[in-house]
C-alpha cells in the first residue's frame, strides 16, 4: 500500500521567554499554537543502551499506518533527549525516566499521555493520538485512518494499472498508440478524482473542530 511518510519538524524550544510550563506551545514557534493542532513528540536518544527501543520505535512503532496516517492530523516533533533533564522548564511534558520517549499534547498545550523505554507500542501511542485528536477535532481519528486507507488503496489500484499499461507499451507491437494514449488519459483523470476527494476529506476534517466551552 502507498504509504505516508513522516514529516519531522526539529523546533529550538523557548525556554525563557513568556514559558507557562502548564501550556507547551509557548515553547514553540508562533504558527503551532496558530495551526490549531496537537503534537505528537518524539524525544530521541543517541545512547548504546536505549539503541533497541529506537529501533523498535522507528522500525515498528512510526511504520504502523493508523500512526502515520493520524499523524497527519497532528504537528509531528522530534527532540534530542540528551537536552531534556530534571531542570528543563517544560519538564512536566517531557521529562521521564526512560528514552526514548513518545508523548501527545492536545491543542491546548496540555500533556495527554506518554509511553518510554520497552512501554512504547503502536497501540499506547495511537491511544493516547486518538484522545488528544477527539479534543480537536469532530472527526475521529479511527474514521480518519479508515478514509485515507481506503484512498491509498484505489492510488496503489491505479499505480498498478499505470505499470501494467507501461508493459503492454514495452512489448507491443500491435495495439496503436492512440489506445494506450487514451488508457493512459482515463488514468489521469481517475488518479485526480482520487486526489481531489483526499483533498475534500482533508477540508473536512481539519475545518471540524470541537466548539470550546
Amino acid at each position: 500500500m502507498a504509504r505516508i511518510d513522516f514529516k519531522w519538524a526539529e523546533p529550538k524550544l523557548n525556554t525563557y521567554d513568556h514559558v507557562n510550563a502548564e501550556d507547551f506551545f509557548t515553547a514553540l514557534p508562533a504558527d503551532y499554537k496558530a495551526d490549531g493542532k496537537p503534537l505528537l513528540i518524539y524525544v530521541t536518544s543517541k545512547k548504546t543502551e536505549d539503541a533497541q527501543e529506537m529501533a523498535n520505535i522507528e522500525g515498528s512503532v512510526l511504520k504502523d499506518e493508523s500512526i502515520s496516517i493520524g499523524a497527519t492530523m497532528f504537528r509531528s516533533i522530534k527532540l534530542d533527549g540528551a537536552k531534556v533533564n530534571e531542570g528543563h522548564p517544560f519538564w512536566k511534558t517531557l521529562g521521564g525516566k526512560e528514552l526514548p520517549r513518545m508523548i501527545v499534547v492536545d491543542a491546548a498545550g496540555q500533556k495527554v499521555g506518554m509511553c518510554e523505554g520497552k512501554q512504547v507500542s503502536s497501540s499506547k501511542v495511537f491511544g493516547f493520538m486518538e484522545r488528544a485528536a477527539s479534543r480537536t477535532f469532530k472527526t475521529d481519528l479511527g474514521t480518519v485512518v479508515k478514509e485515507t486507507k481506503t484512498i491509498l488503496t484505489e492510488i496503489d489500484q491505479v499505480e498498478a494499472k499505470r505499470k501494467a499499461l507501461e508493459t503492454r507499451k514495452a512489448s507491443s507491437k500491435n495495439e496503436k498508440p492512440d489506445r494506450f494514449a487514451k488508457e493512459e488519459k482515463e488514468l489521469d483523470a481517475t488518479m485526480k478524482a482520487i486526489e481531489d476527494r483526499e483533498k475534500s476529506l482533508r477540508v473536512k476534517w481539519e475545518s471540524g473542530k470541537v466548539t470550546k466551552a
